[in-house]
């Protein structure tokens, strides 16, 4: 059994929550953070389907992955603000900067991530 395609869909997972760590942190800009956790979610799933195991355990790697990006973006942001002199918790800041985009953001993984392990496989 190959992991290539697992293997891609994790790199492609922590390119993603890398990106978004700079562009919520780094860049301090909330829009387009929906867009690109959308596409990062869904190019995991289609990368993870062209694995060999059956499509629920890709479907659920692949949505794993996808809250994973958005849980490191979300962490990431927040280690980044404290870095800067933040004083907030990790909630409070979320709730303070971002309000609801976060649970919006993990939605958003969730159905990209499961579309994109149903629609695939991408063989890269």
């Amino acid at each position: 059994m190959t992991v290539g395609a697992e293997a891609r869909a994790l790199v492609t997972a922590a390119v993603g929550a890398a990106v978004l760590v700079l562009v919520g942190g780094v860049l301090a800009i909330t829009s387009g953070q929906l867009f690109l956790v959308g596409v990062t979610a869904a190019a995991t799933g289609l990368l993870a389907a062209g694995s060999e195991r059956p499509k629920p355990w890709l479907r659920r790697y692949a949505i794993v992955l996808a809250l994973v990006v958005v849980a490191v973006g979300a962490v990431g942001t927040w280690l980044i603000a404290l870095g800067q002199g933040g004083s907030l918790g990790l909630l409070d800041f979320l709730w303070a900067t971002s309000g609801l985009l976060v649970p919006a953001e993990a939605i958003v993984a969730v159905l990209a991530a499961a579309w994109g392990a149903n629609a695939g496989p991408v063989r890269g």
